[in-house]
């Protein structure tokens, strides 16, 4: 057993930014972001004295528990109780008890409990409140099914009535279907998609689950004789949570733990969407393991997944990669959290709403795999560093094994390097420290290790230039020794990849990737990119980055010195307000971010939504040319459709830069790849005449760099340091053409072509 005897204990745990809101707060928050009016965008860039918020290799963070929407405190009721046999508020004015399902409507069914699935149902969401310490039951629509041609097994499904909470709801008949004793329900309200799935049981109820982006709540078709529902009807207080008081009190009479007396509650209400939110609550406020050992631990999830039984299989999928991911955080073995998602990805792959799930799992098992590589890591350091050691091949060829599966693995592959320069392998040495120095951020996680341990130690990049120095006599060729290696790991990368695109395959997709010099979370978004636009090329892929900052922030010493309106502007029109934000073809793309370590995650993301909008042909073709005369540029450019449109489409041009060399970028990306420089346009793009798109512009070099060298004159004097080499050369210049939906903002083509200089351009 474990120690649980603290009668005070409550577990509290995070809000749920992801749960369902009431109805008035159901829109999401971007829908008001006027396109006009730049939102001050949200991003990392803080000083390089601590890591960036996204290196959560490093702090057990409890991402998980956001999955799943349930966050009511369990805090221990008031023994007095209301007439409604709800808890009493102490100090309330209020003298009546809250609003249930009963007591606002008696819609359920006097009937018998039904048998089959025909008939009139309300479905009914379980959620937590947190705000108000209560937990809810959501009114979510009347159902009428009916079977087909009298087939039970095969049954129609129409949403009837519409409440508060979805007012706009409507039901996705190709996903919703109905038979036997199973039911799917698939409604969108706006841009959410809610899913429904569950089975009928005895008692003539449905027990499922709704899935709603990454979050899975209990919910219940619940039969009704009604055919609408009172209008007022919309979110209530549970009838449960009388049940719950009566067991506190009596657990209170036995003198029962905390712990123990929510695992009363659930054992003996388990039929309720309380006693599951109530279990797993209590599981997770009570996983330590100097508390709880990983046998009791394992013990109480498998106790805790009987529960969820009732509520569907999408429901124990969930809760267990709940409760993998807090082994994790929580400080069990990695080995512990591999086993119990065992089989997890099995149960999300091809399923639409386990897509979300499923990233959060490749995450999971990454770190899993990564923090078991450091223990392994350590045990063989462990040995090279102890007197007593007379095998010292054995534990060298482990740290050799773990860094060639774990190249980013700064603790690796220092402590690799660590070993070589003792063994005066001067060449291994330089190779291995090169890496440490030249690949993003790895220097500042081993720097930001040891002053949280108070170490004191050399840094890489010092024994790094002694070493080089000691080699060649000075450290003259140790820069393009360290982009050699930057290059070297994307190129790698790049190969690496498997990808097969059809040669018949009509469309050039445009990634929009919107970064940061200073964005640490935008390391693996930036690596990726860069790879698979090597890999293939960019008549099938053009990658374009954009630095936008608020432009009180770029007057500020956490400046970027690539920032410029123009990139600001643009994020703007897709209503974006973080970095690193990633659009392909004009679809926000989730899940990008991340350090060195998640490049290959985010890589695979990354390749399979390029295979799939690859795979979708365009019927536009552009015509683009560039062409620089002195300081001018000239460029026209031309479009139009195979079939006639009718939509609200606009071509725009954009002037990038091939490279910005920054060897000193603070978030380690030595090279700026594709930068915005300028929209030719002016950023509102040009209409369509008759159906097709022409423009001519003539843009001045001269000027653009006029505009842009005060900002980067003003981010030098508040860094103190000068650029030997301006990043502002333009002499490797390309002109993207973009053809976009107004309306969707899908980019329905696009072209990239260099300018080309006439023999007296500069």
């Amino acid at each position: 057993m474990f120690d649980s005897t603290d009668q005070s204990e409550t577990p509290e745990l995070p809000n749920d930014q992801g749960a369902m809101e009431p109805q008035s707060e159901m829109a999401s928050p971007q829908e008001s972001v006027s396109p006009e009016a730049p939102a001050p965008v949200a991003t990392s860039l803080d000083s390089m004295s601590g890591p960036n918020p996204m290196m959560r290799g490093l702090v057990g963070v409890l991402i998980l528990i956001v999955v799943i929407g349930i966050v009511v405190v369990l805090s221990e009721p008031s023994e007095e109780t209301d007439p409604q046999g709800g808890a009493a508020t102490v100090g309330s004015a209020q003298q009546s008890g809250p609003e249930t399902l009963a007591s606002r409507n008696l819609f359920l069914s006097t009937g018998p409990p039904r048998e089959n699935l025909e008939g009139n149902w309300v479905l009914v969401i379980s959620q937590p409140d947190d705000q108000e310490r209560r937990f809810d039951e959501i009114c979510s629509g009347l159902f009428v099914l009916a079977p087909r041609r009298g087939n039970l097994d095969d049954m129609t499904i129409r949403l009837a009535f519409r409440t508060q909470v979805f007012p706009d709801a409507k039901l996705d008949t190709d996903i919703t279907s109905a038979g036997g004793k199973q039911a799917r329900i698939v409604f969108r309200q706006g841009p959410q998609r809610i899913d429904f799935a569950g089975n009928l049981f005895s008692d003539g109820i449905v027990y499922g689950n709704v899935v709603r982006g990454d979050v899975c709540l209990a919910a219940r078709l619940v039969p009704t004789d009604q055919s609408e529902l009172d209008r007022e009807i919309a979110v209530m207080s549970t009838l449960d949570r009388p049940k719950l008081d009566a067991v506190v009190n009596k657990a209170k009479a036995q003198r029962l733990s905390l712990y123990d007396t929510y695992r009363m509650f659930s054992t003996e209400h388990s039929d309720t969407s309380l006693a599951l939110d109530v279990s797993l609550k209590n599981l997770i406020g009570h996983a330590d393991p100097s508390k709880m050992p990983l046998k009791a631990y394992l013990s109480a999830v498998d106790d805790h997944l009987k529960l969820t039984e009732r509520w569907g299989p999408r429901m124990t999928v969930i809760n267990r990669l709940v409760l993998s991911h807090v082994a994790f955080t929580r400080g069990y073995p990695p080995a512990a959290t591999i086993s119990l998602s065992d089989g997890l990805s099995k149960s999300l792959e091809d399923e639409s709403w386990g897509v979300p799930f499923q990233r959060r799992l490749e995450e999971l098992l990454a770190r899993c795999h990564a923090k078991q590589a450091r223990m392994d890591a350590e045990d063989a350091l462990k040995q090279l560093a102890s007197k007593s050691t007379t095998d010292r091949e054995t534990p060298m060829a482990k740290l050799r094994e773990l860094h060639k599966k774990f190249p980013h693995s700064h603790f690796v592959t220092f402590g690799l390097a660590e070993e070589a320069e003792k063994a005066k392998n001067i060449d291994e040495a330089i190779s291995l420290y090169g890496e440490i120095v030249a690949l993003p951020l790895l220097e500042r996680l081993l720097e930001f290790e040891w002053a949280s341990a108070g170490v004191k130690s050399v840094r890489p990049g010092d024994t790094l230039a002694k070493l080089w120095k000691q080699k060649h006599g000075d450290t003259k060729g140790l820069p393009a020794y360290l982009d050699g290696i930057y290059a070297t790991a994307i190129t790698g990368l790049a190969k690496s990849t498997e990808m097969s695109v059809s040669k018949s395959s009509t469309r050039s997709v445009l990634c929009e990737l919107f970064t940061s010099v200073r964005a640490d979370s935008a390391v693996a978004a930036e690596m990726s990119t860069a790879a698979l636009a090597r890999r293939l090329g960019t008549d099938k892929l053009i990658v374009v980055r954009y630095h936008p900052l608020e432009v009180s922030s770029r007057n500020q010493g956490n400046g970027d010195p690539l920032a410029n309106d123009a990139a600001l502007t643009r994020l703007a029109y897709y209503r974006g307000r973080t970095i690193p934000s990633m659009y392909l073809d004009g679809r926000p793309l989730s899940a990008v971010d991340g350090l060195l370590a998640d490049t290959e995650m985010v890589h695979r993301r990354l390749v399979h939504e390029m295979s799939s909008r690859l795979s979708v042909p365009s019927e536009w073709t552009v015509t683009l040319a560039a062409k620089r005369t002195g300081d001018s540029i000239k460029v026209t450019a031309g479009a139009e459709s195979s079939k006639p449109g009718d939509g609200d489409y606009r071509l725009r041009l954009l002037l990038v830069e091939d490279s910005v060399a920054m060897p000193t970028s603070s978030n380690g990306i030595r090279v700026q790849e594709m930068v915005m420089r300028w929209q030719i346009d002016g950023g509102d793009g040009v209409a369509p005449k008759d159906g097709k798109f022409a423009a001519s512009e003539v843009i001045s070099v001269d000027e653009i760099r006029k505009q842009l060298i005060d900002d980067l004159s003003r981010f030098e004097r508040l860094q103190g340091m000068n650029f030997p080499v301006k990043p502002l050369d333009f002499k490797s210049l390309y002109v993207i053409a973009v053809v976009q939906d107004e309306t969707t903002r899908e980019v329905l083509q696009s072209k990239l072509v260099p300018v080309t200089a006439s023999p007296s351009s500069n």
